[in-house]
């Protein structure tokens, strides 16, 4: 969030000055590097790292940021994460990508999430309310239903996804602050974010298809 700026080394910084870093330059590679799922060398995570360093200063009116969300809303295949602020190298996820693929849909007051064979047929999917902070520009989502094969199942009970979220992270004594994740940056090809769990980082590539009636079926008109 704004108030956070994430710590760089100095040997970081110099390396962007010779190169000539910029905002363009950085989401070039990570476009690049989400096509082709590379995950060599230290050039995509040095790209992200620039931009998560100095996302404070390219969105930093209400407009910017409230671009930044509108441009996120569609369908994303996730194509590279690296799991906590401690770690340095992505890797090409999901570990299943041969078959299926995890996706994410955003809405402006839904987020879901799920598997899908193609983007016409979906295993699994959940989702719920949510809803867009504008000065952190974090995206916060809860879930509420859950589908199989794009038909949702009545009453289904997801607390105990909740509780699992609430009893890896967070200690059971105190209250458990809500999912989230950062937007750190979009274009028309790649979403870039930063989880509220762990810190680490996750990149999304665009789906042409709007995945949402694969997902959902009829249940979300």
């Amino acid at each position: 969030m704004d108030g956070c700026i994430a710590f760089v080394p100095q040997a970081m910084k110099e390396k962007w000055a010779k190169e000539g870093m910029n905002l363009d330059k950085a989401l070039k590679t990570i476009e690049g590097c989400s096509e082709r799922r590379d995950t060599e060398g230290d050039e995509l995570y040095s790209a992200v790292r620039y931009i998560d360093r100095n996302a404070h200063l390219f969105y930093s009116t209400p407009e910017e940021k409230r671009a930044l969300f509108e441009k996120s809303l569609g369908s994303w295949e996730l194509r590279m994460a690296y799991e906590d602020s401690k770690s340095q190298v992505f890797f090409p996820y999901p570990d299943f990508r041969e078959f299926a693929m995890a996706f994410v849909n955003i809405e402006k007051e839904y987020f879901g999430k799920g598997i899908a064979q193609n983007p016409y047929f979906c295993f699994v999917a959940m989702g719920g309310p949510a809803a867009f902070n504008e000065r952190t520009r974090q995206l916060y989502m809860n879930y509420e239903d859950f589908y199989i094969s794009g038909r949702l199942v009545p009453d289904w009970d997801l607390s105990y996804f909740m509780r699992g979220y609430a009893r890896n992270w967070y200690e059971s004594t105190r209250k458990r602050p809500p999912l989230a994740f950062t937007l750190i940056g979009v274009t028309d090809k790649v979403l870039i974010v930063r989880g509220s769990k762990t810190g680490g980082m996750a990149i999304f590539r665009k789906i042409g298809e709007d995945m949402r009636q694969a997902s959902y079926g009829s249940a979300r008109g």
